[in-house]
Formats: C-alpha cells, structure tokens, sequence
C-alpha cells in the first residue's frame, strides 16, 4: 500500500468509526459494501470504491486442536452445524446487502477505478500474496484457494452491444 502512498495502519474494528470521523483514517479496506451500511461507516464515508482485489470472503472459526480433542464427538458436530448455518446465512444476508445498497442505498457514491490504473494495485496484491505465501504451508493454500477464486473472473465478459446492426445487450 505504500508504494501507493498510502500509509496502513492497523486498528481495532471498534476503533475504525471514530477514526474516520476524526481524520485518523482516509478510507477502510476492509469490506463489503453490505459491512459499511451494516456497522455505520456508510454514516462517516463518502465513496464505496467498487474495484475488488478479490471479491472473495473468508469466514473462520479457530479451534485450540488440543481443547477440540476434549470435546465429546456429538458436541463437535453441534458446533460444526452451527458454524454452517452461520456460513449459510452470512452468504445471504452479504449478497442481498451487495444488490440492495449499491443500488438502493443512497448513502454512498459508488465510485470505481480505471481498468488499466486499477491493474497496478491487482498486480501489487498478487506481489504481497506471494510473499505471505512463503512464509508457512497454510498460507500457501490460502493464497491458492484466492487466486483460483479469481481466476474464472479475469476471463473475457459476455459481450454487451456493439456497432453491428440489430446486435442487443447480453447483459
């Protein structure tokens, strides 16, 4: 983010609201948009920047591997449903939010960057996600799970119209 001259900083999320509204921080990369309505940062920003690196989201829930071990069989799977239900509803509740405010929301102005600008920032992150790849077995197979996740979106789009004769919008 640096090389873009941006400063990071790290902060605790009950901290982000208040740090906006203060100047402490310009923007937040963080979430969605469905988040920013959802937690009040619609309430202290401007923009929703539409570009995504990725698009992806990952939910998790960690466990202490020698406390899980304790725990009766019939427990864990409780806690293994319950995990999916949460999977399960955050999926819905996120893309709902997804369709809802960017259309309908009113507090935000969507805003997005050039194509070939934006391709510097997407060319960096792969650069960093390369570097945290290195540093342990299971980072790389995140890394992996992201960029196959990305992958099919970087595939030419359906054409929309063009300057053919009775061509229509697919989209």
């Amino acid at each position: 983010m640096q090389q873009f001259g941006v400063v990071p900083m790290s902060l605790p999320y009950e901290d982000v609201e208040l740090a906006i509204q203060t100047g402490v921080l310009d923007g937040v990369a963080w979430s969605g948009i469905t988040e920013d309505y959802t937690v009040g940062w619609a309430d202290v920003t401007d923009y929703y920047l539409t570009n995504p690196v990725s698009g992806a989201w990952s939910g998790g829930w960690f466990v202490n591997t020698e406390a899980w071990e304790k725990v009766p069989p019939h427990l864990q799977q409780l806690f293994r449903l319950a995990v999916d239900k949460s999977h399960y509803y955050r999926l819905h509740w996120y893309w709902w939010g997804e369709a809802h405010y960017r259309t309908k929301g009113g507090k935000l102005e969507l805003t997005t960057i050039l194509a070939e600008e934006w391709k510097v920032v997407e060319e960096a992150a792969m650069k960093f996600w390369d570097e945290i790849a290195l540093t342990s077995e299971r980072n790389a197979r995140v890394v992996k799970i992201l960029k196959d996740y990305i992958q099919p979106w970087k595939q030419p789009a359906l054409p929309t119209d063009t300057d053919e004769p009775g061509s229509k919008s697919l989209i």
